[in-house]
């Protein structure tokens, strides 16, 4: 997935609170066995991945067997692009794996669908999490998914860059949309023809939720959407205003970056300063750039770090499936993989940070430059926070691709950000489920 492609409470803290009580309750240290830990169970273990994360999630699974010789864990690798087929196709036919990995656009729908079981009435104690993640999991006061890697929307810029253009790094705690815009223009103007502040990802639905954050509002809601046309207007509008800056390529660049790999991205070859980016996404920009890179926050709309907003995203998911005959072990596998220091520092942060705040202190060590980058980063924004965001309704899977679409159209000036986000609004609206 491109950078492009990534991803209140009120009712969702209250569930999180009861949720974060049920799922501490009782449990044993992650890597004690029981005495009860005899009988043979066979559990299967799917996720999608990289040959990184494969080799990662089977050690943990190879540990995890020889501390319980009595438990077989099969694990299922994939790929983003079949997973969810294939998934649906094994839950249709009852063939399901007992452990799945899931994505925050999914929950939503599974859990109404009563195909995800409840954690919060599983052994898998969650008193070390990050403040909210537990949350992100929570559908109708149910734990039905557990964060199993902790990010945040940032921006890298590359200093080299900034060096020759004799323009100095900003402070990302002060910076509003304009003096980002106006940095970028300067930027574009002094690194010469071909050159641009930052990146045209900068204009996509992450963004707009925090924007719709900033504005008081919200990109999702329990059943549908926390905004109005006009508040996406603004957002376009905006974008608009960074075209004609020239704070970030033209309309043709941006799509054909959007569609080529990371390395070769513009980003990656040199070609802009700055570039939005998840936070365990940084290794992969720094490696692609091939420059010693520097994260910052986003820009707010007042100038302050705190109105930025934002929040704490859970990269990934792991969950049960309700219809497993062996739920209680697999909580107690997802319990040794959540909270055993052995465990993180094995899986470390390929899937993101740990939620175990314990562990992710302990990993930061043992992480490259650019995973200890990320961690410092995730610590120095602890204190900004915004309320994490509620899982999208069912449905919402299609709206980043649809917003790309009316990006694209207000970019080549095929609509108008005021007709782009209404229509937006409405055929989004259109995907939703009851």
């Amino acid at each position: 997935m491109t950078t492009r492609r990534t991803f209140i409470a009120g009712a969702a803290a209250t569930a999180s609170a009861a949720a974060l009580a049920a799922c501490s309750s009782s449990g044993s240290p992650a890597a004690k066995a029981t005495a009860d830990d005899t009988s043979p169970v066979t559990l299967r273990f799917a996720w999608w991945g990289n040959d990184v994360r494969n080799k990662m999630t089977a050690q943990v699974i190879a540990d995890y067997m020889k501390l319980h010789p009595n438990v077989t864990i099969t694990g299922e690798p994939g790929v983003w692009t079949s997973y969810w087929d294939k998934l649906s196709t094994q839950i249709a036919g009852n063939t399901a794996p007992d452990i799945v990995q899931m994505d925050e656009q999914y929950i939503r729908d599974y859990s109404k669908k009563g195909i995800l079981a409840d954690l919060s009435k599983l052994p898998i104690d969650t008193k070390k999490f990050a403040k909210g993640l537990v949350a992100t999991g929570t559908i109708d006061n149910k734990v039905t998914a557990l964060c199993a890697g902790v990010n945040a929307l940032s921006i890298v810029a590359n200093p080299a860059l900034f060096q020759k253009a004799g323009v100095a790094l900003p402070d990302d705690k002060t910076w509003t949309w304009d003096s980002l815009m106006t940095l970028a223009a300067d930027l574009t103007t002094k690194l010469g023809a071909g050159h641009y502040g930052i990146n045209g990802g900068l204009f996509g639905d992450s963004v707009a939720r925090a924007w719709m954050f900033q504005k008081g509002k919200s990109l999702f809601t329990d059943t549908g959407f926390g905004w109005q046309p006009a508040d996406m207007q603004s957002f376009f509008e905006l974008m608009v205003k960074y075209q004609a800056a020239k704070a970030i390529p033209s309309a043709a660049e941006n799509a054909q970056d959007y569609s080529t790999a990371l390395a070769q991205q513009m980003f990656g070859t040199g070609k802009v300063a700055m570039v939005l980016t998840w936070s365990n996404q940084v290794v992969a920009q720094q490696a692609a750039v091939g420059q010693d890179c520097k994260i910052l926050r986003l820009p707010s709309q007042t100038g302050k770090a705190k109105d930025a907003c934002l929040w704490y995203k859970s990269g990934q998911y792991q969950s049960i499936t309700a219809k497993s005959k062996n739920q209680v072990a697999a909580a107690k596998f997802l319990d040794y993989y959540f909270n055993s220091m052995d465990a993180g520092k094995v899986l470390l942060a390929e899937r993101g940070l740990p939620p175990n705040t314990d562990i992710m202190a302990a990993i930061k060590p043992l992480l490259g430059n650019a995973d200890q980058k990320a961690a410092t980063y995730m610590s120095d924004i602890a204190g900004e926070l915004h309320d994490p965001p509620v899982p999208p309704p069912p449905g919402a899977s299609t709206f980043q691709t649809i917003m790309e679409r009316y990006v694209e159209n207000v970019q080549f000036g095929r609509q108008t950000p005021a007709e782009a986000a209404q229509k937006l609004y409405d055929e989004a609206k259109a995907q939703l489920k009851s």
